[in-house]
């Protein structure tokens, strides 16, 4: 993935490198890979449910189906904050759902080279959720692994919520 000595970050240029969807959260700028998201819409109101496990900030409507939406600031250890309408939520699947995740904004899809990426325990020993670290442009991007997101005790959790038909308050669809 390298041509003439010079990093090939910006595009795909081989087989081999991974395209990601790079999002801002917190101040961070994040990443998951493209063949992992189905789609980025405006945020949506979150209807709450009392009884999800701590991971799930609620449910959204989209074309129909409803599915929840991952708290992954509190995943991340990141502060909380109210959903507003500049928000992005990014409609992605993990290896048995799908799930949303209400992001600050969405910077774009960029290609990436595995030889660029720094394996996670080399920079930050013992994190979780994270595939890997690499530089672009000038800062850090942190590529998550979606489907460690969920333990199977959160993912049954939202599979008998789901199961149990929630009805959504107002009828809105993403």
């Amino acid at each position: 993935c390298r041509r003439g000595g010079r990093r090939a970050a910006a595009r795909v240029i081989m087989s081999g490198a991974e395209k990601l969807l790079v999002f801002a959260l917190a101040g961070l700028q994040c990443a998951l890979g493209t063949s992992k998201i189905d789609r980025v819409v405006p945020a949506v109101e979150i209807s709450p449910v009392p009884q999800a496990p701590a991971i799930v900030l609620g449910l959204v409507n989209v074309h129909g189906r409803i599915l929840p939406v991952l708290n992954i600031r509190r995943l991340f250890r990141l502060p909380a904050i109210r959903t507003a309408p500049e928000h992005r939520m990014i409609i992605a699947r993990t290896a048995t759902r799908p799930v949303v995740l209400v992001v600050d904004d969405v910077l774009g899809v960029t290609g990436l080279c595995e030889e660029d990426i720094v394996a996670p325990e080399r920079v930050y020993p013992g994190i979780e959720y994270l595939h890997g670290v690499t530089g672009i442009g000038s800062g850090m991007v942190y590529i998550y692994d979606l489907d460690s997101f969920l333990s199977s005790a959160e993912d049954d959790a939202i599979e008998q919520l789901l199961a149990a038909g929630m009805p959504m308050p107002d009828g809105r669809e993403v």
